[in-house]
C-alpha cells in the first residue's frame, strides 16, 4: 500500500486538544494560543507544525512554523514576532522568507520557459544561492514543510500553477531533503510533485498498487511472520515490519531498470530493525541461509554509507511462491537517521536562544552536507 500523510481538517481536534498533543512547554503553548485567530492561517500553520513535530523538531521551530503564515501575509511584522516570540523565532521566520526570493526567481524562469524542462545550470545557481542563505538549517526544514503544504493547497489550482509549484519542489526541495537525509520530507515532496507533473502515470501506478493491495498485504504479513520466527529462533534481537511504498520511487526504479510494474522487487518490501550493528549482519546471514537471494541486488550501505549518511543493508530474496521480496536491514538509530536526517541530531535547549554547544561546528558540518553534487538515487 502507498504511504501518505493525508490532512483531514474536519478530523483535526479542537485547537486546545491539538496543542496539548504536542507536549510543548507551557510558555510556548501560550504564545501559540495568542495567535490562534484567523482560521485559514492557523490551518496552514498547524499542518506545518504537524509535519515538523513528526521530525522531532524543537519548540522554537514549531513556533516559527505556526507564526510564518501570518508573517507571509503581513498580518505580523518582524518587530511583532521579535517582541512576542523572541529574536530566535524572528530570525527563523526571516530565514524562511529569504528563500521566497529563490522561489520567485525559479518561477519566473519557469514562466519564461513555458513549462519546458528546467535548465540544470539555472537550477544549480538556485541551489548555490540557497546554500549561501542558510544560516540556520531549521529555516530550511520549515520551508520544506511549507512547500509540502503548498503542494496540497494547489490541488484545485490551474494546471500551470500546479506544474510550477511541483517543478520547484521536485528540482529544489526534494533533492535538498535527500541531501539532509530527511526521508519523511523527501518522499512526500517527490510523490506530491510527481502527482502534478505526471498525473496519468501517477494514477496508473496508484491503481496498480491498489488493485492487488489485499493480496499483497496478506503475502507481506506471511513473509514478516516467517522472518520474525527465524530471527527469534536464532535469538537475534530484531523486529520485522512491512514497508510502505512511494509512487515516485516506484516510477524512478521502473525507468532506471527498464522494468514493468510486475517485475519490480520492492513492490513487496519488508524492513528489519535490529537492536545492534552485529544483529544486522546476523539477521542478514539468517535470511540468506533460509532464502535464495539475488546477488546483483545486494548493497551494503552500512559498510559504505550514501553521501547523505544513509545506512542500511539492501537485499532481495526469492520468497514464497517464487516472488522476489526486497529487505532492508538497519539498526533503530540508522532508521531514525534515515527518516529524520539532520533533524534527528539537531537538538536545542529551551531558554538558551536555541543554541547548543558546538553550534558553529554543526553549521559548518551542515554546509559541507549541502555541497551540491550529482543527485544520488
Amino acid at each position: 500500500m502507498v504511504s501518505t500523510r493525508t490532512v483531514h481538517e474536519e478530523h483535526r481536534p479542537p485547537f486546545e486538544e491539538w496543542l496539548a498533543s504536542l507536549n510543548l512547554s507551557e510558555s510556548t503553548a501560550q504564545k501559540l494560543r495568542d495567535i490562534s485567530h484567523m482560521p485559514d492561517k492557523l490551518l496552514v500553520g498547524q499542518e506545518m507544525v504537524e509535519i515538523l513535530h513528526q521530525l522531532n523538531m524543537d519548540d522554537a521551530t514549531l513556533q516559527a512554523a505556526l507564526v510564518y503564515p501570518y508573517c507571509q501575509q503581513h498580518e505580523l511584522s518582524d518587530a511583532e514576532v521579535a517582541e512576542n516570540f523572541g529574536a530566535e523565532i524572528e530570525q527563523l521566520v526571516v530565514g524562511v522568507r529569504r528563500m521566497e526570493a529563490i522561489r520567485m526567481l525559479h518561477n519566473r524562469k519557469q514562466s519564461e520557459s513555458k513549462l519546458s524542462a528546467p535548465d540544470e545550470q539555472h537550477i544549480d545557481s538556485i541551489r548555490r544561492m540557497l546554500l549561501a542563505m542558510v544560516e540556520d538549517v531549521r529555516a530550511v526544514v520549515i520551508k520544506m514543510a511549507e512547500r509540502i503544504c503548498a503542494l496540497q493547497q494547489v490541488k484545485k489550482a490551474d494546471e500551470e500553477t500546479r506544474v510550477m509549484v511541483a517543478r520547484e519542489c521536485a528540482t529544489i526541495y526534494a533533492p535538498l531533503a535527500n541531501r539532509l537525509g530527511i526521508g519523511q520530507l523527501k518522499w512526500e515532496l517527490e510523490d506530491l510533485a510527481f502527482r502534478y507533473l505526471h498525473p496519468t502515470t501517477y494514477k496508473q501506478i496508484a491503481k496498480q498498487l491498489d488493485g492487488k493491495r489485499r493480496e499483497r498485504a496478506e503475502y507481506i504479513d506471511n513473509v514478516v511472520g516467517s522472518l520474525q520466527d527465524l530471527l527469534n529462533n536464532e535469538h537475534i534481537k530484531a523486529e520485522v515490519y512491512g514497508r510502505p511504498k512511494h509512487i515516485y520511487s516506484i516510477w524512478k526504479k521502473m525507468q532506471k531498470k527498464r522494468l514493468t510494474f510486475e517485475q519490480l522487487f520492492d513492490i513487496r518490501a519488508v524492513r528489519i530493525i535490529a537492536e545492534r550493528l552485529q544483529d544486522c549482519y546476523a539477521a542478514l546471514g539468517t535470511v540468506h541461509a533460509h532464502f535464495k537471494h539475488i546477488p546483483k541486488e545486494f548493497d551494503d550501505y552500512i559498510a559504505t554509507p550514501k553521501p547523505n549518511g544513509y545506512q542500511s543493508i539492501h537485499t532481495v530474496i526469492v520468497g514464497p511462491q517464487g516472488k522476489p521480496v526486497e529487505i532492508q536491514i538497519r539498526t533503530q538509530k540508522m532508521h531514525q537517521d534515515a527518516e529524520l536526517g539532520v533533524a534527528a541530531h539537531w537538538k536545542y535547549k529551551e531558554g538558551s536562544a536555541g543554541k547548543v554547544s558546538g553550534y558553529d561546528e554543526r553549521i559548518n558540518w551542515l554546509r559541507k552536507i549541502l555541497q551540491w553534487q550529482e543527485e544520488v538515487a
